[in-house]
């Protein structure tokens, strides 16, 4: 039986062949790849359908955001590429995509298959030379023209930093994804009124435009009452989603920080 590597190897294998530096231009890629690209009204996401030689991925054309149409692609460019991946015709849906933790073995392994072709560790690890915030998601996302949220999951798999990426949607906790050094698991379900967040939700209040200190038990399972953690939260009101950074600074900064 054929072994089956990472999906960021295939990834990188994939942009190494293709001498691809930066970000991507996915109908080229496509072009090299004889796949064609179509949208379409669908019940899905994304298809991608393989008969013979040929291969065709199609995008479902409700799809209102061009970063969020580059991730679905990339990610069935993933299902193309990755030789263990041998269904005919793959129906990938907004759940499996959106959330980056789909529990379905293939979809998972497309969405890190699309995360690392789309923006590749190798070079976001230099640019990493502060700690993460949400300006530098923002830039990092107009550089390789990515999601805000598929940045933000990117950069949080490898900070150092001790920071946690939260998607929200009409009022409740629907993902997290934290760093390694990030020590505390993430409510799930309503948000905490003591949130930023939630204050979006309830009365439609406009969020800080930068980190602000809240009660880390309001984000955060097993932690004191005394426990600070810095939330920075950005609504997108089109889709009714707040997308949250949470960070811990180190202790040794923790007094000038706090206080």
């Amino acid at each position: 039986m054929a072994v089956s590597l990472s999906p960021v190897f295939y990834a990188r294998q994939l942009r190494h062949e293709l001498k691809l530096t930066g970000a991507v231009d996915l109908s080229l890629v496509a072009d090299r790849m004889n796949i064609r690209i179509f949208e379409e009204a669908l019940d899905a996401e994304g298809y991608l359908i393989q008969k013979g030689k040929e291969a065709r991925i199609i995008i479902n054309n409700n799809i209102g955001y061009e970063t969020r149409k580059c991730f679905t692609i990339a990610h069935e460019l993933g299902h193309f590429y990755m030789p263990h991946h041998q269904e005919s015709i793959f129906r990938c849906l907004a759940r499996d995509i959106q959330s980056y933790c789909s529990d379905r073995k293939l979809e998972y392994e497309a969405n890190e298959f699309a995360g690392e072709f789309l923006l590749p560790a190798q070079e976001l690890e230099k640019r990493l030379l502060q700690p993460p915030n949400l300006d530098m998601i923002k830039e990092f996302s107009k550089i390789y023209g990515t999601s805000l949220t598929a940045t933000a999951v990117k950069v949080v798999q490898l900070t150092c930093e001790k920071i946690a990426v939260v998607l929200s949607e009409s009022g409740e906790i629907k993902w997290f994804r934290k760093s390694e050094s990030f020590p505390y698991w993430i409510n799930k379900g309503p948000l905490h009124e003591w949130t930023y967040a939630y204050d979006f939700f309830s009365a439609g209040k406009s969020l800080p435009e930068t980190p602000q200190k809240v009660q880390a038990m309001a984000w955060c399972q097993g932690v004191s009452r005394e426990e600070l953690i810095f939330e920075e939260s950005m609504a997108f009101p089109n889709l009714n989603i707040v997308m949250t950074l949470l960070y811990i600074p180190y202790e040794e900064e923790c007094d000038a920080f706090w206080w």
